[in-house]
């Protein structure tokens, strides 16, 4: 390995690679370097007993983004197929995404008293994107502005009368409204709109499709990029306020006038940096930012021959609570001990992940994934130090998994008897193996306290010269999706070390009024 490179990347997840792909191409040496054994972050997948799991993401949205990036680096095309949602709680099965006036016909037929308002909200929601798309002109920004000023909670009380309608509107699911209405109307275009999409040949093809281009594209003949996986950085080199390169945990040094940073906010800024190199102001802006929660993942092999998959019959994902729960029910994670039917009773996304492929078990099998939401907090008790875990910690989560397979049972009959394979993540998953602090899946908060843009910032520039970001938290918010986000993130950070991009004072990330430290 030589100890010189035009570019070093931190990280082999989709943003990083995505910057690879485009720097080699242009012509520059690139290492990218990645503790684990295998490229794509959480976009990656893994293996158990002849079955293939999801690390993180099920499916993507805004497809023409990462169509054009994957057409840009080798002319070839990228198959997909479209998932289809469906939410059965509360006594109903709804489709979710279907076009918006299809949707206004769904609901209103489900809720005729609430017609008025369901429309209201639908032409609301298209009108924030409309806007969204242009938001450099006056009034759109002046609308957008407005629209900022409530969250969607607040909006929704005021229009719906209906507590389930109010939940379906305001999280696409069953939770109590809780983003700004313009992150609300993304994610409603995303799913009704866009879609959300499968690439044929599974989320690793997509990650294979960029270590392709980052090992075989050599540019004008000098571009040369190599991958090194199980190579772990103690250190981003600084001096004098720019980038000289990074440290291994063996001690090695490897120089670099460049380095992007594939690993996320915190952990750039708050374990590869010496907090000296950068201002007191950004050091606590990124150390208060708030993220998004975490999973707890059941991924399942089963025996097709024990079960009947007519609930998936009209979509592959479903979000499935259970019909009443009772207030005493509710998970409490500041509490010593969860209890597994609390657990159970909160949201489900059940997926039936071999219908969009087939390659991911034997014959006569099928794979479903189970989700639902924990807190990182209550599972750091079961690890005594990095990558290790106290000896209840495997007990307590095939608890908590063996509760959600019944939970589904209920709506999968004979769920439990057909199982051949039970693998079962927690937050402490999510955080070794993604490199996602806190185990947070989806970047920073979608909380209305704790975000107050109606646009995703651009990140990817830092106080350091010559270090940028890419990833999931390289733009202030989701709009776009994990995937779309972190592959125009890439796309970014590449053209900022292209175009020899300076430094930036102006603190970006997203802070919440209430906490702020300014």
């Amino acid at each position: 390995m030589s100890d010189s490179w035009d570019v070093i990347i931190v990280g082999a997840g989709v943003g990083g690679l995505t910057a690879a792909t485009l720097l080699v191409k242009a012509g520059l040496r690139v290492l990218i370097l990645d503790r684990n054994s295998h490229p794509g972050g959480t976009a990656y997948v893994y293996q158990r007993k002849g079955f293939t799991f999801p690390m993180g993401p099920l499916g993507f949205s805004t497809p023409t983004l990462v169509k054009e990036i994957l057409h840009e680096l080798d002319g070839e095309d990228f198959q997909l197929s479209r998932i289809q949602y469906r939410l059965k709680a509360f006594n109903i099965d709804l489709p979710l995404s279907l076009p918006f006036p299809k949707m206004i016909e769904e609901l209103s037929g489900l809720f005729p008293k609430e017609e008025g308002a369901i429309r209201n909200f639908f032409w609301k929601m298209k009108e924030i994107i409309s806007e969204m798309n242009s938001p450099g002109i006056d009034p759109n920004r002046s609308v957008l502005e407005k629209a900022m000023n409530k969250s969607a909670l607040e909006y929704l009380s005021e229009l719906v009368r209906d507590w389930r309608l109010r939940r379906i509107l305001g999280s696409i699911g069953t939770q109590e409204p809780y983003s700004s209405l313009p992150l609300l109307a993304s994610m409603w275009n995303l799913i009704s709109n866009e879609g959300i999409w499968y690439p044929m040949g599974g989320m690793r093809s997509l990650c294979d499709r960029f270590v392709k281009g980052v090992k075989t594209h050599q540019g004008d003949g000098r571009g040369f990029g190599e991958i090194k996986l199980l190579t772990e950085i103690e250190a981003i080199c600084i001096k004098e306020g720019k980038v000289i390169g990074v440290a291994l945990q063996n001690g090695e040094k490897i120089y670099s006038s460049a380095v992007i940073s594939n690993a996320d906010y915190k952990n750039t800024f708050l374990k590869l940096i010496d907090a000296k190199t950068i201002s007191e102001k950004w050091y606590r802006a990124v150390a208060m930012a708030k993220q998004t929660g975490s999973n707890l993942q059941v991924c399942l092999g089963v025996n097709s021959k024990k079960l009947d998959f007519s609930f998936f019959k009209e979509a592959e994902r479903v979000i499935y609570r259970r019909i009443q729960v009772d207030s005493s029910e509710r998970t409490d994670w500041s509490e010593e001990e969860i209890d597994p039917k609390a657990l159970s009773g909160q949201e489900l996304e059940v997926s039936l992940l071999s219908k969009n492929d087939r390659m991911l078990g034997p014959e006569g099998t099928e794979v479903i994934v189970i989700r639902t939401e924990a807190e990182h907090p209550h599972f750091k008790k079961f690890r005594p130090e990095w990558r290790r875990r106290v000896p209840e910690y495997q007990d307590f989560k095939i608890q908590l998994g063996k509760a959600m397979v019944q939970e589904v049972e209920t709506i999968l009959p004979g769920l439990e008897k057909a199982i051949l394979v039970m693998d079962v993540a927690t937050p402490l998953t999510f955080e070794e193996q993604g490199g996602r602090s806190g185990g947070a899946v989806a970047g920073w908060s979608w909380n209305y306290e704790d975000a107050s843009d109606y646009q995703p910032r651009d990140l990817v520039r830092t106080p350091i010269q010559g270090l940028y970001m890419a990833g999931y938290q390289a733009f202030s918010s989701l709009f776009m999706g994990g995937i779309p986000t972190a592959v125009e993130s890439g796309k970014r950070a590449a053209q900022a070390v292209l175009q020899g991009a300076g430094p930036t004072k102006e603190i970006l990330v997203p802070i919440s009024k209430k906490s702020s430290p300014f």
